[in-house]
């Protein structure tokens, strides 16, 4: 296992400097611009090339020198093609910035091997109560890839966190699957990690070099199909809090995100500096304590999905996140814009609502008296006055129409 990861480590150490040329020759830099890119200099993207190359000569290594591996050759070659297909989406994306539902589409398209290959659930758990998918499962299993791609997108918004992140919960994975016995998840999770600690030498602050797409998609993949796959609790079923609960940090971020944006009445693909990162450091917190924080964050999640792993306990997991959650909005570390707005919605569809009621229209009239005028007709009591027009008035009238 230490020599999987120092692979890892030595193969990320290597070729992120590569990395770091071939994106300067193909213009694969992040410019500062005044907005939401606030480093202080041009910055080399493609640093997830790197870490996807090292990966896969940590799983290389762990196949030849761990015998016995519970490795799959289908498995390895649908995550290996899944996530090279996802990389060289994200090089061009960085390059080209697509549209979002092109991006959507093509992260929709790249989890499909991995499916194809027979990886996906058909039943899962939560707080004890299972609930049968079957066809259905393809459609979760997807639904969830793609979310985690994005989840962990969102994250890469400062200098060392999506790396931070990624590590914490490769790391929480490798523990849980301790418990349940699953050394293939534990080994990929390893080599994960120490790629991500090898490229995040030149990743700390000031970063000199970034992810981009390329590597955050990659990552939000890899961390999505372990998290998956270290939270089975039997043949294709899946316990949601253990997967949950690891990618909590992510995921939370993601839904804030949705939310705000909803309620600003913007696109849910607009970009904006709402993320939690970027809160923590507009009030004035420095990058290391915010990566340090959001980094201690992770590590309490994975803390809690590796309660429900060794207890079956799931309250204790959720009652941890609703604890930090309750905590974080109430030091407005995150969540405290949201909520505010969500308060402004609230009071005023409330206003609302008083006012149409209030509305003339909306009050009973009160009922009018009939009496008899002639056999055949009746005739409105109390009578309307007659209208009483000045000499050309009608004329004026007509005019003003």
């Amino acid at each position: 296992m230490a020599l999987v990861v120092a692979i890892a480590i030595a193969g990320s150490l290597l070729l992120t400097p590569l990395a770091r040329v071939l994106a300067w020759r193909f213009d694969a830099v992040s410019r500062p611009d005044g907005d939401r890119r606030l480093h202080a200099k041009p910055t080399a993207l493609w640093g997830g090339g790197a870490v996807y190359l090292a990966v896969l000569l940590g799983v290389a290594a762990s196949y030849r020198i761990v015998p016995g591996t519970l490795y799959t050759v289908m498995l390895l070659t649908a995550l290996g093609l899944s996530t090279g297909m996802l990389c060289v989406l994200g090089c061009y994306d960085d390059c080209h910035e697509l549209r979002a539902r092109w991006k959507l589409l093509g992260q929709v398209i790249c989890t499909l091997p991995i499916v194809l290959a027979g990886y996906y659930v058909e039943r899962i758990t939560l707080l004890g109560y299972g609930f049968e998918l079957g066809w259905m499962g393809i459609l979760f299993t997807m639904g969830w890839l793609v979310l985690g791609i994005n989840a962990l997108n969102l994250v890469d918004g400062m200098d060392g966190l999506a790396s931070t992140v990624g590590i914490a919960i490769s790391l929480a994975v490798a523990v849980i699957s301790l418990f349940h016995g699953v050394p293939e998840t534990r080994l990929l999770a390893m080599a994960l990690a120490g790629a991500l600690a090898g490229f995040l030498v030149y990743n700390l602050p000031p970063a000199r070099i970034y992810l981009g797409d390329c590597g955050s998609m990659v990552i939000g993949l890899a961390v999505s199909v372990l998290a998956l796959q270290v939270s089975l609790a039997g043949p294709r079923t899946s316990n949601v809090t253990i997967a949950a609960s690891l990618l909590f940090v992510p995921l939370l971020d993601t839904g804030l995100a949705v939310l705000r944006r909803a309620l600003n009445g913007q696109g849910l693909m607009v970009a904006d500096r709402g993320h939690v990162h970027h809160r923590l450091l507009d009030r004035g917190v420095n990058i290391w304590t915010t990566l340090g924080l959001l980094g201690a964050f992770c590590l309490i999640s994975g803390t809690a999905a590796g309660l429900v792993a060794y207890s079956g306990h799931e309250l204790w997991a959720w009652g941890i996140l609703a604890t930090l959650t309750i905590w974080a909005v109430n030091r407005r570390l995150l969540g405290h814009e949201e909520w505010r707005l969500l308060k402004r919605f609230v009071a005023q569809g409330v206003a609302q609502l008083g006012r149409r009621s209030a509305e003339p229209g909306m009050t009973a009239s009160p009922p009018q008296a009939t009496i008899p005028h002639h056999a055949d007709k009746t005739e409105t009591w109390p009578r309307p006055l007659p209208v009483i027009q000045a000499k050309g008035s009608s004329e004026e009238a007509a005019k003003a129409a």
